[in-house]
């Protein structure tokens, strides 16, 4: 078939390609207005040492203090993907996070070492009220892990878990994307509809 027989089942049936375009936006548009307001938030773990073992050589001092920093950080990062972890987050924070099955627990949070002694932690929440309480949480749960460690250790070295403040910013769906991307797809749509529905005629 040529080009031209094709642009005439185009124009033969152009109020079909924009009548499935019109739908296929209005229904974008309609999905994007009724998403729900949500929160994405960046928190900022800082490791810091809170004493050092005090021996002649300084065995656990400077370099090996740094050392130690890292660790924990890697270890933080694992925690964050931990579904018990988690889990404790939630409670400590008093929401209830209605995960359905494991996988949905290990992609809530989203945890980066940034350096050695410094993680950030990614999430949302449905609030601002929650977003303060999910991050208190991560600070209280995470501190009590790093504490746990030196108490089953022999060093004398201890870490403490700082934060800054978090921070929250509101996220919701780009409308007039969503629509111009709604519009283009209906149309492509709507070419295909037409040239199977003359093919089968």
């Amino acid at each position: 078939m040529e080009l031209k027989n094709y642009l005439k089942i185009i124009k033969k049936r152009f109020k079909l390609i924009l009548i499935i375009a019109a739908i296929t936006g209005l229904s974008a548009f309609l999905f994007s207005v009724a998403q729900p307001l949500q929160y994405e938030i960046s928190l900022s773990l800082f490791i810091n040492k809170n004493k050092t073992q005090e021996t002649d050589d300084f065995k656990y001092d400077g370099y090996y203090a740094l050392q130690a920093g890292e660790i924990i950080a890697d270890s933080i990062e694992q925690w964050m993907k931990s579904p018990e972890t988690i889990d404790v987050i939630y409670n400590k924070a008093k929401i209830a996070h209605g995960f359905k099955n494991i996988k949905s627990y290990t992609k809530k949070f989203t945890a980066k070492k940034m350096s050695s002694q410094y993680v950030e932690v990614k999430f949302k929440a449905d609030s601002r009220e929650d977003a303060e309480k999910i991050s208190a949480a991560i600070v209280e749960v995470i501190g009590s892990k790093i504490k746990t460690l030196e108490e089953n250790s022999e060093q004398e070295l201890s870490f403490l878990i700082e934060s800054g403040n978090p921070i929250i910013v509101e996220s919701k769906p780009d409308i007039f994307l969503n629509l111009v991307i709604g519009l283009i797809s209906g149309f492509a749509l709507g070419v295909f509809t037409v040239f199977g529905k003359e093919y089968f005629e």
